[in-house]
């Protein structure tokens, strides 16, 4: 009976341990498998798997991603730029604590600066893209130089300030780039329907400060607008023989150039789209 149970409780005990076993010596192949590959040939990267699980989840688009990176690069550049600037005094550059946020801005600057070599762009924000390029190559080469500086103990650093500050311009101009695609972008994509008690608020709202409302020319002025919302309801690109992408780009400018005025913004929606079809 004693022997029986022996038994029974190392059989338990194997199994228990046995999958704890495989795993750690799982883990220990795992670790020491190097991949290899042929001579010429290059290794293939997820660049955009690689940039969320760095960033954590997005939820974005490649647009908001860069947009996000190149705001750290700004932050952190312009970091850089101000420590540089702080040793003006003579004395900053040979205190440790400078040198430590030295460190930290540099440590930050470098994993913005990595993070922004694996973003993926394409269409309209290459520009931004290639501008935020320019600033990262200035900023990297600012950072290598006031580290040089600080391992040789040698404040002789002043072109760093000048890099520091034109990289920080550069992701600037990577801003207001980032920002014009994405505008050009939004104009191209389909304009919300109409919704009709919002409507009925704008025109009569419009119609209200142009004539009495117990007027009939209130009531013309409702109907000319009530026509022009018809009108546009029933346009399309295929209607008037456009592609989706110039139909919206139209019907969005009209929409935000003429918010409170229906016919007026019919009529926009007419003249360019002749003006469109005879080019």
């Amino acid at each position: 009976m004693k022997w029986s149970t022996l038994v029974i409780g190392l059989a338990i005990t194997v199994v228990l341990v046995a999958p704890v076993a495989a795993q750690q010596s799982l883990g220990d192949v795992a670790g020491s498998i190097k991949l290899k590959r042929p001579e010429g040939e290059s290794v293939v990267i997820d660049r955009d798997s690689v940039a969320q699980s760095r960033r954590g989840p997005t939820g974005g688009t490649d647009s908001r991603l860069l947009r996000d990176i190149v705001g750290d690069c700004l932050t952190e550049t312009t970091a850089l730029h101000d420590l540089a600037e702080e040793t003006r005094d003579g004395t900053s550059f040979y205190r440790d604590p400078w040198r430590d946020r030295v460190e930290e801005v540099g440590s930050r600057l470098d994993g913005a600066l990595d993070e922004l070599d694996l973003v993926v762009v394409e269409g309209r924000y290459q520009e931004a893209y290639n501008l935020a390029g320019r600033g990262a190559d200035q900023a990297r080469e600012a950072l290598v130089i006031i580290r040089r500086a600080i391992a040789g103990n040698q404040p002789v650093y002043s072109e760093a300030r000048t890099l520091s500050r034109e990289a920080v311009d550069h992701f600037k101009d990577a801003q207001k780039a980032l920002g014009a695609a994405s505008r050009a972008n939004a104009a191209e994509e389909a304009a919300p329907s109409i919704n009709p008690i919002e409507a009925n608020r704008v025109m009569t709202a419009f119609c209200r400060g142009k004539y009495a409302e117990d007027s009939s020319d209130f009531e013309s002025c409702i109907a000319e607008q009530r026509a022009a919302v018809d009108a546009m309801a029933g346009r399309s690109a295929p209607s008037v023989g456009l592609d989706a992408a110039s139909f919206n780009v139209i019907r969005n400018n009209c929409r935000f150039e003429w918010p409170n005025n229906f016919v007026t913004q019919d009529r926009c929606e007419q003249r360019r789209i002749a003006a469109k079809k005879t080019r």
